[in-house]
């Protein structure tokens, strides 16, 4: 039997076009029931079909970015200046019902044109609107066949032919419904929308999605923002006003993409006057929602959105760039936004398109969107090729975790060089001119470098030839110096005067044994000109030597291994009484060490012969030694604990972590690591800083014995590595220290993010392959690493620069030992 389907279309005489579908024989195959009779009504001109459009979109099954004020909206500001010409479906079933309505339209281009929907680019949805009944009434096979026909008849009419169909952002579901489009041959998009259903109340529902501790953070950081004014959450009064907070919207968000190396979107022709129209226009006032958060005289934060239905659509936001941004103003106003909502009773709160972390902490919904390509002439082959390549591309480095931050770090690379000025009172938090910060004097590598410069504090750099921190871009002076042992009096008389040379006194970060045993047994002399933290002079000197150490450890019953302080030259193997296994290490950090055993921190030795056979070599270097007994397991078993203390005894920032891999692989230096969120790490480690009355910052190394018990190795008293990492992971600690020596608020604390990893690629590839881990493997995990040491897509010049000076043996250093270069004092 064959089953035909009827569309029947009518011509106006304004522009609406008549198609009479002839029956589809050739799906007879395919329908499985009597086609449902559908009549189709085409329209280019929007003013014939806005009054059923109106009506139709109170009832029907859509999104707010299918409303006609919307599209009506995007085609006299953009698409009348594109040439598009809109081709609107109106479909009715028999009994003159509107089933569907269909805002697509055709767009020129210099090779082919494109059939799409309407807006396409500026609707975070795509998609029909539906009659409520519509899949009750409308098969699937109905719909394939109507699609295929209309598409058909629509290419027939000169003023519609197209070369190539390109439909993209498809929802899913379009309200409890099936989207029909998702029949066809789609694809999935490569990001997914969010969205979460509200309750009555916002306590009830804030206290649901939210943790007791992350409430506490969210109103210490409000705290902090009300140090800058008052703050209030307004809803645009009028449209001068909201026009107003439009402007400012546009201005923040194009610094922030810029910020991110993406293009201005709203530097395309009409896109301004799009959004301003939209704002402004009273007849709008229902369904465009403008808002700010006001921080003073500020706008610190500003947001448009569309109320539709039950729902609210979180479209474009943005947050003032400057020192409130480190307290979250841009999410203090989405908390008010959802109370808002709630407000109006509104049932579902929409995040639309995209995956940002702070979605997915809100969302309980995911919604799937979908593309689809077609090609109708061969002149559409090249356009619809490359679209699903690209999309195909995006897809695979979204979804890829190494690709997507490896292309993240690379646009945000491009973006810091390109970055706008800021200026106007629309960026500013205080209506005065903000003094100049004090430096951060770094002695240092690029990991304690790294984190000062993600707190945007200006640095100067102290270390030896070569480091690849002193050609950092972000070294606004620094000071090449051969060796922290040698001339200590010079080095202090250089340091001094520049501290002194400055408007404020510096901040001063140490990240050797040798640099805080400098600044601790000199701190009265560098406090003429410096600001820093450092634990007691004797504790420090306690945890530095190993048996000094040992001692203070088994003082405070502290879980250390046994351990005993030898010489070599002086007993032999037998006299240590020690449990075998065993490890011999250094008292001290010495380079007599180094040159001796190269990069092993420690010598292992699994009996007395072994220990026998070692023995020439450790009378010949001459070095006090500590042996202590070997807690087995590998070096991934080492976990550490990281604080900063202050001034009154509480810990400011707190985060655990551990090794992943060492070269060489025992006892070897850190070549890769992760942060992690290890309670009893952390329960440890704040035990042992207390017992100890420890202050300023610390890092206590564990091991966990075969029975999972910790085991104290040792207690640094600097900063270190491990910082950089930390800072990523939400517990910026050097970023903390300063603020609270400079008097300037802290930036926010969080529990950190477990999971981010560092690595020192050129020593871990050796490491690596060493473990047994294949090229390919490691190649995509150090890709997927948040922080690689030296290496920065921002600051590219101290890896290519370093590297060369190794290279040449030495030569071509950046500046002459002992010397200052770029910002010496103040006026220069």
């Amino acid at each position: 039997m064959t089953h035909a389907t009827t569309l029947t279309a009518f011509r106006n005489e304004t522009a609406s076009l008549d198609i009479r579908l002839a029956a589809v024989a050739r799906q007879s195959d395919v329908l499985r029931g009597p086609p449902a009779r559908l009549q189709l009504r085409i329209h280019s001109d929007l003013n014939t079909v806005e009054a059923e459009w109106r009506r139709f979109e109170r009832v029907a099954d859509c999104t707010a970015f299918q409303t006609f004020d919307w599209l009506a909206t995007w085609q006299r500001h953009i698409g009348a200046r594109q040439g598009v010409r809109p081709v609107v479906a109106v479909g009715r079933f028999g009994d003159g019902e509107i089933a569907f309505i269909l805002p697509l339209c055709v767009v020129p281009g210099h090779l082919a044109r494109r059939l799409c929907w309407l807006g396409q680019d500026l609707c975070d949805y795509n998609a029909p609107l539906l009659a409520g009944d519509f899949s009750q009434r409308v098969t699937p096979e109905d719909f394939l066949a109507a699609w295929h026909e209309l598409q058909l008849q629509t290419r027939c009419e000169p003023l519609l032919r197209y070369d190539w169909i390109e439909f993209e952002k498809m929802p899913e579901k379009i309200g409890a419904q099936t989207n029909p489009f998702t029949y066809l041959a789609v694809t999935p998009n490569p990001s997914s929308a969010h969205l979460t259903r509200l309750g009555g109340d916002w306590e009830k529902f804030y206290h649901a999605k939210r943790s007791s501790a992350t409430r506490r953070r969210d109103r210490a950081k409000r705290r902090h923002m009300s140090q800058y004014g008052d703050i209030g959450f307004t809803t645009a009064a009028d449209a001068d006003d909201a026009r107003h907070t439009l402007d400012i919207l546009m201005e923040q968000k194009s610094r922030s993409l810029a910020r991110k190396g993406i293009a201005d979107i709203f530097a395309p022709p009409g896109r301004r006057e799009f959004y301003l129209d939209l704002a402004s226009n009273p007849k709008l006032r229902q369904l465009i929602h403008i808002s700010r958060v006001q921080i003073g005289t500020v706008c610190a934060a500003a947001n448009l959105g569309i109320v539709f239905g039950d729902c609210y659509y979180h479209v474009l936001a943005s947050y003032v760039d400057s020192e409130v941004a480190h307290y979250g103003p841009g999410a203090l106003h989405l908390r008010e936004l959802m109370a808002y909502a709630i407000g109006l009773r509104l049932q579902r709160f929409d995040f639309t398109i995209g995956d940002e972390p702070y979605k997915l902490d809100w969302s309980d919904t995911v919604l799937k969107l979908y593309d689809y390509t077609a090609t109708r002439t061969w002149r559409g082959l090249p356009a619809r090729w490359f679209s699903s390549g690209r999309r195909r591309v995006k897809r695979w480095i979204k979804q890829t975790p190494a690709l997507w931050t490896l292309a993240s770090q690379a646009r945000a690379a491009i973006g810091s060089f390109s970055r706008p000025s800021q200026s106007g009172e629309h960026t500013a938090v205080a209506s005065a001119p903000a003094a100049p910060k004090a430096l951060a004097c770094v002695l240092g590598d690029m990991d304690l470098l790294r984190p000062l410069v993600l707190a945007e504090i200006p640095c100067a750099v102290v270390s030896r030839p070569g480091v690849p921190s002193l050609y950092s871009r972000y070294a606004q002076a620094r000071l090449v110096w051969d060796d922290y042992e040698d001339n200590i009096d010079g080095l202090l008389d250089t340091l001094v005067r520049f501290g002194k040379a400055q408007g404020e006194p510096p901040v001063l970060f140490y990240e050797e044994d040798g640099q805080v045993l400098l600044v601790s047994r000199h701190r009265e002399r560098l406090a003429q000109a410096f600001r820093f933290v450092v634990a007691d002079a004797t504790l420090v000197e306690e945890l530095l030597d190993k048996a000094r150490f040992q001692v203070l450890a088994e003082r405070h019953g502290l879980p250390v291994p046994a351990a005993r302080r030898f010489d070599a030259t002086v007993i032999e193997p037998a006299d240590l009484d020690l449990s075998f296994p065993l490890i011999i290490k250094p008292l001290t950090r010495l380079d007599r060490w180094n040159d001796t055993f190269a990069l092993r921190k420690a010598l292992y030795a699994d009996n007395l012969e072994a220990l026998r056979a070692l023995w020439p070599q450790l009378r010949a270097a001459g070095l006090l030694l500590l042996a202590q007994e070997f807690i087995p397991g590998a070096e991934a078993r080492i976990e550490s604990y990281h604080c900063y203390v202050d001034a009154h005894g509480r810990i400011a920032g707190e985060f655990t972590g551990r090794k992943i891999r060492t070269y060489p692989l025992s006892y070897g230096h850190t070549t890769a690591l992760e942060i992690t969120d290890a309670a009893d790490v952390r329960r440890h480690g704040r035990d042992i800083v207390e017992r100890l009355a420890l202050t300023g910052v610390a890092k206590l190394d564990f091991k966990r014995d075969p029975q999972g018990n910790l085991r104290l190795l040792e207690i640094n008293p600097r900063f270190n590595l491990w910082h950089h990492p930390g800072a990523l992971a939400g517990v910026n600690i050097p970023a903390l220290v300063y603020a609270d020596l400079t008097g300037s608020p802290r930036p926010p604390s969080m529990r950190v993010k477990a999971g981010v990893r560092w690595c020192r690629p050129w020593k871990d590839f050796p490491a690596a392959r060493a473990a047994g881990m294949p090229l390919t493997t490691w190649a995509s995990w150090t890709l997927g690493c948040e922080a690689k040491s030296t290496l920065s897509f921002d600051d590219p010049m101290p890896f290519v620069r370093s590297t060369l000076y190794r290279l040449g043996g030495g030569r071509g250093g950046p500046e002459q030992t002992g010397v200052w270069r770029g910002r010496i004092g103040i006026g220069t």
